[in-house]
């Protein structure tokens, strides 16, 4: 079941943004200018293989600014939201939130994170197979048979508290991403576009 999940993941991770995201939003080009060169020179000068620099119509369902970034090994691709352009007032404050995201990128948070998640999924769903068997642990919910997948919901409930733990974790090690990516952002476009950046990103 995990094996299936992480190449469902995968998959996902890989179509997400060529297949299914351009069913609901356009995608354009981001036009030559100032702005295109300042990315392109601060992606160089992180030796990020940036091929291709997108603008996704966000702000047809949402206010909100932000950028991304996707693509395996050598064919990477950023995205920028519409909005984050119309709501920044130059064009360092845009690179600044690239900057941002590259930082994320240069220190490999986004690899430890899918780890981190994949590893926990698997010790989910090796801990079940621990316990499936176990019939005092169907018997103490009401249950005389053994169903798989009632066996799993009953893990899944029961475990709740390690996962509010784990959550709790989780959350202090994406803040402390966020503090790192903003001071590698630091490092490469200075303070002068930081002002609308929140340490929590």
């Amino acid at each position: 079941l995990w094996g299936f999940m992480f190449s469902l993941a995968l998959l996902m991770m890989t179509i997400y943004s060529i297949v299914i995201a351009p069913l609901f939003n356009k995608f354009t080009p981001l036009p030559e200018g100032v702005l295109r060169e300042k990315i392109e020179k601060l992606a160089a000068s992180l030796k990020f293989p940036l091929k291709k620099l997108f603008v996704v119509d966000g702000s047809t369902r949402s206010s909100h600014s932000n950028a991304y970034m996707y693509g395996f090994l050598k064919n990477k691709r950023i995205v920028l939201y519409d909005t984050l352009i119309q709501q920044c007032s130059n064009e360092d404050e845009i690179v600044s939130v690239i900057a941002h995201e590259l930082g994320h990128w240069k220190l490999n948070h986004t690899v430890y994170s899918f780890i981190a998640v994949q590893l926990l999924m698997f010790l989910q769903f090796g801990g079940y197979t621990l316990v499936r068997n176990s019939k005092d642990l169907f018997e103490s919910f009401g249950f005389e048979d053994q169903p798989i997948i009632i066996g799993l919901i009953i893990f899944q409930h029961t475990i709740i508290p390690l996962h509010h733990l784990l959550s709790f974790c989780l959350n202090l090690v994406s803040r402390a991403f966020e503090f790192q990516a903003n001071r590698s952002e630091e490092r490469r476009v200075g303070t002068a576009g930081r002002s609308r950046l929140s340490p929590y990103h």
